[in-house]
């Protein structure tokens, strides 16, 4: 039982939520076993961490049954039970967060009645409301927002039609298309963006989408040019979000332009209190991968994002709305603070934000980070301590995990212990069927450079040196910095 499904949502709650769960769980319009409240009751004294051995299901039968044989399939049906309450209750936790959702199908249930007077009175509510504000902060995604107010925009027509109402449809026609067109414009350019970033990962080139196509077309003739930026000089609220998300598309598509980059870097920065946090890191990735694909020399990526990371810490714009830090801009920020020899920062921001990490990939997430710190200090001994926390990693982070690894052994020149953690890779990658094929490549491209670092300290070559050099500036991205250093290192 220690590792169903179960538990692992029920790490997840709070400790309100877990007195929620329980109100949740007792309520008879939900439940009506009470073996399966009496199973919550037993594995809660096991909060916050779920992790006692207490908890395998012959020790929480005991619990429940004493006087009874086990019952396999008695258990496993009475997990469960409280396994789908747990899942409704998270669904019916995040749905009540989405005040927009909540009102507008609210709507459409009254409708669905004919509780016309009602319907009607919540249709003026929910519109006054959208017009008065669109708060970014209260929607993690302002295509999420679109695709509601689109629909309720519709609806609304709808409903005036269906109810011979003496209103105009024409308003609410108008606002469904605008906002169903705002919707696809964002949504499209995010998926674009994500075709550009999988290529810039090292995986190989998608083709050419049907998405792109279309939009490629457009662009041939300006059309969407003239309709977001010729001709909305006085632009609202989501016109802007939308121009922001063009510029992107722009810059992503301008073959390494640097106007088309600064431009919408800039008009981001203007309109950052548009967007909410998460919205922003959604929008600051992007900005990344717009800044790698630069042909301009000279640009000083890491420097930039560090900046925009401590621009978004100033302006209480870090978090998202449940007040976490993801780890990818955890472990983002870590990297860039060190590419930049702030250390300091580094651990400073670490320390601070260490708690508001998720809670299953909290203390991972920590010890890496802190691996990554200490590697730059050369504390190599620390690292490995480190590292040596680590348990029960993802896919993605073990391939980071393993590459450290290497460079520590090169570090220590301990060449016995890098091929035995080189030659584990391989194994790693017939045992997990998901692994990356590119990403592998990219592992064993960079571990044979790792080799031959070894070789040239044992015996150094001008040549070999040269052509090491060379072959990491063309074929290495992120380690480039640190392979350059130890080549001059072995050559003085």
């Amino acid at each position: 039982m220690l590792k169903s499904s179960l538990l692992e949502i029920l790490r997840t709650f709070s400790k309100q939520e877990l007195i929620k769960f329980e109100d949740f769980v007792r309520s008879p319009y939900f439940n009506k076993k009470e073996n399966v409240l009496q199973l919550f009751l037993g594995i809660k004294r096991h909060a916050p961490s779920f992790e006692s051995n207490d908890l395998e299901k012959e020790s929480v039968w005991k619990l429940l049954f004493p006087e009874r044989e086990y019952n396999y399939g008695i258990m496993k049906n009475i997990i469960h039970d409280l396994t789908k309450l747990s899942e409704k209750f998270i669904l019916l936790e995040h749905y009540s967060e989405d005040s927009y959702r909540c009102e507008y199908d609210l709507i459409e249930a009254a409708n669905s009645r004919n509780i016309q007077r009602f319907t009607s009175g919540k249709i003026d509510q929910f519109e006054k409301r959208v017009r008065s504000e669109i708060d970014p902060n209260k929607y993690s995604m302002i295509d999420d927002l679109l695709y509601i107010t689109t629909n309720f925009y519709y609806a609304k027509s709808s409903f005036i039609q269906e109810y011979n109402l003496k209103q105009d449809r024409e308003d609410s026609l108008r606002l469904a298309s605008e906002h169903s067109l705002h919707y696809f414009f964002i949504n499209s350019f995010k998926l674009i963006h994500n075709t550009f970033a999988h290529e810039v990962q090292g995986n190989r080139p998608v083709s050419k989408t049907l998405l792109e196509k279309f939009f490629l077309k457009l662009e041939e003739h300006s059309i969407l040019e003239d309709l977001l930026l010729n001709d909305n000089k006085d632009q609202d609220k989501l016109t802007k979000i939308v121009t922001c998300f063009y510029l992107m598309y722009r810059a992503l598509t301008s073959d390494g332009d640097k106007a088309s980059y600064d431009k919408f870097k800039s008009y981001l920065r203007e309109n950052i209190k548009l967007f909410s946090a998460f919205e922003l890191q959604n929008l600051n990735n992007c900005r990344n991968t717009c800044a790698i694909n630069l042909k301009t020399p000279g640009s000083n990526g890491a420097k930039e994002s560090l900046e925009w990371h401590k621009l978004l810490m100033e302006k209480n714009l870090f978090l998202q709305r449940n007040g976490l830090i993801t780890t990818p801009v955890m472990s983002n920020v870590i990297n860039y603070s060190i590419q930049l020899n702030e250390t300091a920062f580094a651990e400073e921001f670490l320390n601070r934000y260490a708690g508001k990490l998720p809670a299953e990939s909290r203390d991972n997430t920590y010890n890496y980070c802190m691996a990554m710190i200490h590697f730059s200090r050369k504390e190599f001994g620390k690292s490995l301590e480190c590292l040596s926390k680590i348990s029960d990693e993802k896919l993605i982070r073990k391939y980071f995990l393993k590459k450290l690894y290497l460079k520590i052994y090169y570090e220590l020149n301990d060449y016995e212990s890098f091929i035995y953690a080189f030659d584990t890779f391989a194994h790693f990658k017939k045992r997990n069927k998901l692994t990356n094929e590119a990403r592998a490549m990219a592992f064993s491209n960079f571990g044979n450079k790792v080799r031959s670092l070894f070789k040239l300290r044992n015996s150094f070559n001008e040549y070999e040196s040269e052509k090491l050099r060379k072959d990491v500036l063309t074929n290495l991205n992120k380690d480039q910095n640190w392979f350059i250093e130890k080549i001059k290192e072995i050559g003085k």
